[in-house]
């Protein structure tokens, strides 16, 4: 007797084990990394899009992994059959980190009553010092600043770090926060007595970062440039109106012959002016290249301003746009169809507005169906006098007239009067009426205003 229940209970387990790949085909799971960087060392979580649908009944549903990881949001929730739902999730590493960076493929559940099914996530593991990068930008005689770049690789915040920044030309300390793959410039003051006694050569910059009782540490290099008496500057602005500058200038003690080269692509070249005039133009792919040559003296200067002017642009674009407009209301439609709603006064004190549709046709038109909608909570009042649709859906909310046809200049009023038992506060709104006619043997569109009633009008 106690093989044969041994035997029953393994010929279930291997039935349950066979049947799971068709529970689990119930849900359809996708991952979308927002961030697959996690450092274990700040406990920042890698970060995913989950995206769940439910082919099955609906059901509550846990996610859940036994290997290395968990997950934050770690409550239950329900799908409902054929529903779909989209979380953020947290994924936090509880294995210890080796080497930075080191690649994980973890599996995980996703558990109801009724159905399980397994998915996998693939996560990297990086100490502070390999979610970080920096850079250094060139500095010469002149300069009074370095521009340090940092860039933040991790997807999620680094809040309040302090950063100390260390090299031949300048010692500073500072506290910055960085947003996900943000890069942030910092400027770091130059010290200018050593910035004269030093020779021109790159130089190693040092910046170590602290956030709690972890520390990280990044050099770079800075190049210090040699001054061959010209001192270059370039600047830009401006949205609508961008402004290029560039500037050379000899700083020498010789005459040096200097040349700014300022590209356009052909369609902002048709905006685009200087100051002065190119010594030099050339065409090359989509570019236009304009060189601008000038021997300078000592202490002279060569400054180019280029204006690109989108306003041109917006002006040519609302013209035609005009243009188009014209053109459409006055030319293009047949059928000019206005809308209008005007207070009625009630012996019961209901709210009711009369509806007044005016089409005017400006040539000949037939076949001429009028669709008008009614707004919520209204309904159409019926008597002799008025309008009567030919055709009332309830269940959408329809009017319908036809006409069989207009003379070119012929007009037709339509009026309605809709009530409520609900009284209006502020404004009501009435949306636009369209119609549906045949001109020429051809079927066009044409839509009214929409309308509006505010109370105390």
């Amino acid at each position: 007797m106690e093989i044969k229940k041994y035997g029953v209970l393994i010929f279930a387990c291997l039935f349950f084990m066979l049947s799971m790949p068709f529970l689990s085909a119930s849900l359809e799971i996708n991952e979308i990394p927002i961030s697959s960087i996690a450092i274990p060392e700040l406990n920042k979580p890698a970060i995913f899009n989950i995206t769940i649908t439910n082919n099955g009944p609906s059901d509550e549903f846990l996610m859940y992994s036994l290997a290395g990881i968990y997950f934050e949001p770690n409550e239950t929730f329900s799908i409902n059959r054929g529903a779909t739902r989209d979380f953020t999730v947290m994924v936090y590493p509880k294995i210890p980190l080796k080497i930075s960076p080191d690649y994980y493929s973890f599996e995980y559940n996703v558990k109801g009553r009724n159905t399980e099914q397994q998915d996998d996530v693939s996560i990297t593991l990086v100490k502070l010092k390999d979610a970080l990068a920096i850079s250094a930008g060139n500095i010469n005689p002149d300069s009074t600043n370095a521009v340090i770049t940092i860039q933040n690789k991790y997807g999620g915040s680094l809040e309040k770090l302090n950063v100390e920044f260390s090299s031949l030309f300048f010692e500073e300390k500072k506290e910055i926060t960085l947003g996900p793959n943000e890069i942030k410039k910092v400027e770091v003051a130059l010290n200018q007595e050593k910035l004269k006694s030093l020779v021109a050569s790159p130089y190693i910059v040092t910046v170590k970062f602290n956030s709690g009782n972890v520390a990280a540490e990044l050099t770079t290099t800075m190049n210090f440039e040699e001054k061959e008496g010209i001192l270059s500057s370039q600047s830009s602005e401006g949205i609508m109106v961008q402004r290029y500058e560039a500037e050379k200038k000899n700083t020498g003690n010789t005459k040096a012959t200097v040349n700014i080269v300022i590209s356009k692509n052909l369609f902002s070249a048709l905006f685009t002016s200087f100051n002065i005039m190119p010594n030099k133009k050339e065409y090359s792919g989509v570019h236009f290249d304009y060189s601008f040559t000038k021997e300078l003296s000592p202490n002279e200067n060569l400054r180019v301003i280029a204006k690109t002017n989108w306003w041109i642009l917006v002006v040519i674009l609302l013209v035609i746009g005009l243009i188009w407009y014209m053109i459409d209301k006055y030319l293009r439609n047949k059928l000019v169809v206005r809308k209008s709603a005007s207070f009625v006064r009630t012996r019961g004190g209901e709210f009711a507005l009369r509806i007044s549709l005016h089409l005017k046709a400006r040539d000949f038109v037939e076949r001429i169906r009028i669709i008008d909608r009614l707004p919520p909570m209204v309904k159409v009042f019926e008597r002799e006098g008025l309008s009567v649709p030919d055709r009332i859906d309830v269940a959408n909310r329809r009017l319908e007239w036809n006409i069989q046809a207009l003379a070119a200049g012929e007009e037709r009023t339509i009026s309605y009067i809709i009530y409520s038992k609900i009284g209006v506060v502020g404004r009501f709104e009435l949306p636009s009426a369209e119609t549906i006619y045949e001109y020429n043997g051809k079927l066009k569109e044409a839509q009214s205003n929409s309308a509006f009633y505010s109370k105390g009008e």
